[in-house]
């Protein structure tokens, strides 16, 4: 599958990994995680190597993974620990493949590439979901899509003004500027609107909003597949500096070319343990992301295989340019790692299909 496999991507929730395996399809392969004695987060092919059986279904105990189907039992590095047959012989291809871990921000991240090629420091910053100045929402959820379909989405946040018009509609859209500039490996796009009406979910947070505001809705793309975004408001001809509003952390980890794990969050500046506007978020994050956002993207995604085979390719508009920046970095990032497989004289992870279904331009 054409992914790029040396990046960190987030397998899950810490809560989602508790005190039983949790099985969870990361770029095609299918890998489970569980807790160790320490508490710590560890990350195993879910492929026992005696019989292929599903790790995920078996147990923890004592920090071990045991086997559902005949009690082998794996440490968090992947080493089989325990043979319960025979002699009890653990020789190495009893071991399975580990994936560098690391547990950050509210977030399991894992390297899914080549181990030695996993630097921490590259993890993108989303320390805002910790922050204890803010206040947070969210969660996760699946999508049948394509995760290049959703950074289309996610980096003109000006759709909003039609796939969200009932909450984020604004008067100012007219008038709006927009700016797409790059910063080192990451990439930002910036949408302002002078003097509008607060739309009806900033009238629904911030009932004090005066009648003309500035808006603001940013996002930065991480590579391979985080954004961070920023919509924010203050009273019109005021610094930005002094907004109110929310960081939302959007991260898509592919499962497989049609199917992306979702991971989402919002922590805002403003309120911050107020629970009813905790409520009024998680109706709009269940509103905006699996509703309206999931209905669009998927069925693009349905229609795609009929685009491919009639050699359609998308007609490109103005606010398309973060969202193509965006693609075509990834193209590159694809072609870096098929290029050092092919150089090493190691077969590639990926393969060379044209992931076709992301903007091109």
């Amino acid at each position: 599958m054409p992914f790029v496999y040396n990046a960190w991507y987030v397998i899950a929730l810490p809560d989602e990994v508790i005190d039983r395996p949790l099985a969870r399809t990361v770029l095609g392969m299918p890998l489970v995680s569980f807790r160790q004695t320490d508490g710590a987060a560890a990350v195993l092919l879910d492929l026992c190597p005696h019989r292929f059986a599903a790790l995920s279904d078996g147990s923890v105990a004592g920090g071990r993974l045991q086997c559902p189907y005949h009690g082998l039992q794996f440490d968090g590095g992947g080493r089989c620990v325990h043979n319960p047959h025979g002699n009890g012989a653990r020789p190495s291809t009893l071991d399975v493949r580990s994936f560098p871990v690391v547990e950050r921000d509210d977030l399991i991240w894992i390297w899914a590439g080549d181990a030695g090629d996993a630097d921490p420091a590259d993890i993108p910053d989303f320390r805002c979901r910790v922050d204890p100045d803010l206040g947070h929402v969210g969660g996760y959820f699946h999508l049948g899509c394509n995760d290049r379909l959703l950074l289309d989405n996610l980096m003109d946040l000006g759709h909003v003004q039609y796939v969200h018009s009932s909450k984020m509609q604004s008067d100012g859209f007219a008038r709006h500027r927009r700016d797409v500039v790059r910063e080192r490996r990451d990439i930002h796009a910036f949408i302002t609107y002078p003097s509008a009406a607060p739309n009806a979910l900033t009238r629904r947070m911030l009932p004090d909003a005066p009648e003309l505001v500035d808006g603001w809705s940013d996002v930065r793309w991480f590579p391979v597949s985080a954004t961070l975004n920023y919509v924010a408001y203050a009273p019109a001809g005021s610094a930005k500096e002094s907004s109110r509003g929310a960081s939302g952390t959007h991260i898509l980890t592919p499962e497989s070319e049609g199917a992306t794990h979702y991971f989402f969050g919002s922590s805002r500046n403003f309120a911050i343990d107020d629970p009813a506007i905790d409520q009024v978020l998680r109706e709009w994050q269940i509103q905006a992301l699996t509703r309206e956002d999931k209905r669009v993207v998927e069925q693009v995604e349905a229609r795609s295989a009929y685009a491919r085979a009639h050699e359609f390719t998308p007609a490109m508009l103005s606010c398309d340019e973060a969202a193509v920046r965006v693609s075509r970095e990834i193209d590159r990032l694809e072609r870096v790692e098929r290029e050092r497989a092919s150089t090493s004289h190691v077969a590639p992870i990926s393969t060379t299909a044209d992931r076709s279904t992301g903007l091109r331009g």
